[in-house]
C-alpha cells in the first residue's frame, strides 16, 4: 500500500468476498503537513501525543537550567547587571508555571497549543531581558547570546513541538517577528546592520522550519506505512479466516458425498444379500468396541488412532459389497452350499476388492479414504493359522481392519437367525471364538473379544436386534 498515492484497503465483505474500501493512509505533500482523512490525523496526533508531550515537559525542565545556567555564566564570565536577575525572577517562574500547568488535563489534551503559547511568551520574557542587559552593558540580544538563545527557541518549536507542523510554524513565526523587533529596537536606525542581522536570523529560522518539516514528514510516513501495514495483515487474517471457513465448508462437503456414496454401496449389498441391514450395523459397532478395547495395547496403538478407528466405523458396512457380483442362485440358496457354490461364493472378497481398485483407476489416482475400504473387503475372510481366503495370509500378515472384522463378522452371524439357521445364544457364541483363538483369529482380538462381550456387545446386539 503506497503513502503517497491512491492506495485503498481491502476488506472482508458480508458474504467473505474482498470489497475495495475507502483511500486512506494519504498525506498531502503541502506546507501544512496532514492526512486526508480526519480520522487518520486523529490516530496520528495520539499515536505520538503520549511520548512527546513527556518530552516537552522534560524540555521545560531543561529550559530552566539552561536560563538557570546563563544566569550564573553571565555573574561569572561578565560584568554582573541588574537585569541579569531578571532570568531568575521572570524567565524560570515562567517556565516552571508552564511546567506545573501542563500536568492539567487541558494542557494533556492540547498540549501542542498550550506548550507552543508558552515558549512564545516565555521567547518574549527573554528576549525582553535580553535588552535590558544591552541596555545596562552586557552581553544581551545584540551579541552571540542572543543569536544562540534564538536558535534554541525555534529548534524547540520545529524539533520538540513539531509533531504538528502547524503549531510550531505559528509558534516560530512568532518568535522571528519578536526577535526582529528586539533588534530594530536595539539597533535603532542603522538599516544596514539590521538588515544584515536579519538575514541571518530568517536563515536560521528557515533551517530550523525545513528541519522539522521534514522531520514530521517522516514520521507522519512511517506512521502510515505502520498503519498501512496493520490494516494488511488485519485483511490476511481475516482472508485466512475466510479461507479455513471454505475449506471447512468444503472438507464437510466432501465428507457427506463420501458418506453418500458408502450408503449408496451398502444399500446395494443388502439388496443383494439375506441379511439385513442391522447386520450391517451391528458388526460396524462391533468393530468400534474392539478397536477402542485394543487402542492401548502396543502392538495395536500406533495404528488405532482416533481418526482410524472414525475410518473403520465408517467403511466396515462395504465387508461384503462383493456379494453384489455373486449369483442370485448361490447367494439366496436357503440351505448350505456345496464345494462348487462355495469356490464361487469366496469370490465375493476379490470382487469387492476389485469393485473399488476399478473405481480408483477411473478416477486416475488411489483414494485414502477407501485404503481401509479395500484391506475389509478383501481380507475379512482371511484366518490367522493361514487357512483363510482369498490369499492364505499367516497372523500379522493380515490387516488389522480385517482381523477386527473377522471377529465381528463371525459373532454376528453365529448370534443371528438366518433363513437356513437358528440364532445360537451368546455365551456359545463367544465360546466358538475363544476357542478359534490362534487358529482362525488374532489372539489380542479375541482377548479384546472376550473382555467386552458381556457387555458392550451385548448391548450392541440388542440396540440395533432384527
Amino acid at each position: 500500500m503506497s503513502v503517497l498515492g491512491h492506495s485503498a484497503e481491502w476488506g472482508m465483505g458480508r458474504r467473505g468476498e474482498a470489497v475495495r474500501s475507502r483511500p486512506r493512509d494519504r498525506l498531502r505533500l503541502r506546507p501544512m503537513l496532514a492526512f486526508d482523512d480526519p480520522a487518520d490525523e486523529r490516530d496520528f496526533v495520539r499515536y505520538y501525543t503520549s511520548f512527546y508531550y513527556r518530552y516537552a515537559q522534560v524540555s521545560l525542565i531543561v529550559g530552566m537550567l539552561l536560563v538557570s545556567a546563563d544566569f550564573l555564566v553571565d555573574i561569572l564570565a561578565s560584568r554582573a547587571t541588574p537585569a541579569n536577575l531578571l532570568r531568575i525572577q521572570l524567565c524560570v517562574p515562567l517556565l516552571g508555571l508552564g511546567l506545573v500547568g501542563s500536568f492539567a488535563d487541558f494542557a494533556r489534551r492540547h498540549w501542542q497549543a498550550v506548550m507552543s503559547a508558552l515558549i512564545t511568551a516565555a521567547a518574549g520574557s527573554l528576549f525582553w531581558v535580553l535588552l535590558l542587559i544591552d541596555g545596562e552593558g552586557g552581553m544581551g540580544l545584540t551579541s552571540w547570546v542572543g543569536i544562540l538563545n534564538f536558535v534554541f527557541l525555534e529548534f524547540y518549536c520545529f524539533v520538540i513541538l513539531g509533531v504538528q507542523f502547524r503549531y510550531a510554524l505559528v509558534a516560530g513565526v512568532a518568535i522571528l517577528l519578536m526577535f526582529e523587533a528586539a533588534m530594530l529596537h536595539a539597533i535603532g536606525a542603522d538599516g544596514g546592520a539590521f538588515a544584515y542581522l536579519s538575514y541571518h536570523v530568517a536563515t536560521l529560522f528557515i533551517l530550523a522550519a525545513g528541519i522539522g518539516w521534514w522531520r514530521e514528514f517522516l514520521l507522519r510516513k512511517g506512521f502510515a506505512a505502520q498503519t498501512s501495514l496493520k490494516a494488511a495483515q488485519s485483511v490476511l487474517r481475516n482472508q485466512n479466516g475466510h479461507l479455513e471457513i471454505e475449506v471447512e465448508r468444503s472438507t464437510q462437503r466432501i465428507q457427506r458425498t463420501q458418506d453418500v456414496t458408502i450408503e449408496i454401496l451398502t444399500s446395494l449389498a443388502e439388496t443383494r444379500d439375506n441379511e439385513t441391514g442391522n447386520h450391517i450395523r451391528r458388526t460396524q459397532h462391533y468393530v468400534r468396541a474392539l478397536a477402542r478395547r485394543l487402542q492401548s495395547h502396543p502392538s495395536f496403538a500406533a495404528y488405532l488412532v482416533e481418526s482410524q478407528i472414525d475410518m473403520l466405523f465408517k467403511y466396515a458396512p462395504l465387508h461384503d459389497i462383493g456379494k453384489v457380483g455373486i449369483p442370485d442362485s448361490i447367494l439366496l440358496k436357503p440351505g448350505k452350499l456345496d464345494p462348487h457354490e462355495f469356490e464361487i461364493m469366496k469370490t465375493h472378497t476379490t470382487l469387492g476388492y476389485q469393485t473399488i481398485v476399478n473405481a480408483e483407476k477411473r478416477l486416475g489416482t488411489p483414494v485414502a479414504f477407501l485404503a481401509c475400504a479395500k484391506e475389509i473387503a478383501l481380507s475379512h475372510h482371511e484366518r490367522w493359522d493361514g487357512n483363510g481366503y482369498p490369499n492364505g495370509l499367516v497372523g500379522e500378515a493380515i490387516p488389522i481392519s480385517a482381523r477386527l472384522m473377522a471377529v465381528a463378522d463371525v459373532y454376528d452371524a453365529l448370534t443371528s437367525r438366518r433363513v437356513y439357521k437358528e440364532a445360537m445364544p451368546h455365551d456359545q457364541a463367544v465360546a466358538i471364538i475363544s476357542d478359534g483363538s490362534g487358529r482362525q483369529f488374532d489372539p489380542d482380538v479375541v482377548d479384546a473379544f472376550v473382555a467386552i462381550a458381556a457387555d458392550e456387545l451385548k448391548a450392541i446386539a440388542a440396540r440395533y436386534a432384527d
